[in-house]
């Protein structure tokens, strides 16, 4: 007989039928360390902790009654997941979680956060999902970057449905993520869960502590202190250069110059020295002088941005959307009329735009 056991995290979480089956065994194994063994020495139940596979437990309890038991939830433990899906094995988790079968899993019409993690590592099983288990950080990073997207795109055409399916493959990517460097054994969903929770409850004194904060942007400015204190950034220069280089350019150039500027930097004296030095650089058709001057007038469109309460990014995203649609109507037009678009005049692209103009709205 062979009983799967999680002890839970703490002294006194475990339950009678745990204890049953503990004080049944002949033999009992413990995996990791903590709090969870203190019920075991309390009872007076001997135990080893030694690393064995699945495989050496299921050969030694073909005749011996054997428990194999893991700090926390079973669902922590590689071994454990293995073994509990195996016919005859008990599982006893004393996190109050029943891991559910295969059958059950398809019939299943709600499911619990629980009940997602363990499919996640059901799929990272040795039995489970070949493509699910090759996956590593790098090999899926940018799904995190496209389900992102996808969610700011559901958000926009507030399509219910949408935002549901998409939220949930946000949260995918993020326990995805988790779960591969539990596999490194580094940290699992419980220390991701608690590390964004006390972050949470750190970032809002106005709530949880003693500062005080009469508005969104008065909390904000709490959030920014407090955030600049938990990264042990001393300096605004610490925060402007932890701005991911991932982000796309436009995002980034709007956070670094959002940081600068609460740093104490002007960046409203332009005074259209950019927009000029960008064209004298056109004129004289130099590569390498029209990149820097182009750099420099783009970073002072975002500084206008800033400065006006205007979302650069999303007001970019705006205007490439309409005009995308005035070309599209702009084209129309001239095949309606039988002409080519390649052979207009100047005249007849400038009176084709401006009737594409009319017909598509601003907003």
């Amino acid at each position: 007989m062979l009983s799967v056991i999680g002890l839970g995290k703490e002294r006194g979480a475990l339950t009678l039928a745990a204890l049953a089956a503990l004080k049944e065994a002949e033999r009992v194994y413990v995996s990791g360390k903590g709090a969870g063994t203190d019920d075991l020495t309390d009872q007076g139940i001997a135990f080893l902790a030694e690393e064995i596979s699945a495989d050496e437990l299921l050969k030694e309890a073909e005749n011996k009654n054997i428990c194999y038991c893991t700090i926390g939830s079973v669902l922590r433990d590689k071994t454990a997941l293995c073994l509990m899906r195996k016919k005859g094995v008990r599982t006893i988790d004393c996190v109050s979680f029943r891991v559910p079968t295969d059958r059950e899993l398809v019939e299943k019409k709600e499911f619990s956060f629980s009940d997602f993690v363990y499919i996640l590592k059901r799929l990272r099983a040795e039995d489970g999902c070949p493509w699910d288990r090759a996956q590593t950080h790098e090999s899926i990073r940018i799904n995190a970057i496209e389900e992102a997207y996808e969610l700011v795109d559901a958000i926009d055409s507030d399509d219910k449905d949408k935002i549901l399916e998409e939220t949930g493959d946000v949260l995918m990517q993020a326990v995805f993520h988790v779960l591969i460097e539990e596999d490194r054994g580094r940290f699992g969903t419980d220390e991701m869960l608690s590390a964004v929770c006390e972050k949470l409850v750190f970032r809002h004194t106005h709530v949880f502590g003693g500062d005080s904060a009469k508005s969104a942007d008065g909390a904000l400015s709490v959030w920014d202190k407090n955030k600049m204190k938990e990264k042990h950034q001393a300096t605004y220069s610490d925060a402007v250069n932890d701005v991911p280089e991932a982000f796309p350019a436009l995002l980034r150039a709007q956070k670094i110059v959002k940081r600068m500027a609460k740093g104490g930097w002007n960046c409203g004296d332009l005074k259209l020295e950019e927009a000029k030095e960008l064209i004298e650089a056109y004129k004289t058709g130099d590569k390498r002088h029209i990149e820097e001057a182009l750099g420099n007038f783009l970073m002072a469109m975002v500084n206008i941005a800033y400065l006006s309460g205007v979302d650069a990014e999303q007001t970019l995203l705006d205007t490439v959307k309409r005009e995308a649609a005035r070309y599209t109507e702009w084209e129309r037009l001239v095949l309606a009329d039988g002409k080519d678009v390649h052979a207009l005049s100047g005249e007849e692209q400038i009176a084709y735009y401006k009737q594409a103009k009319k017909n598509v709205p601003t907003r």
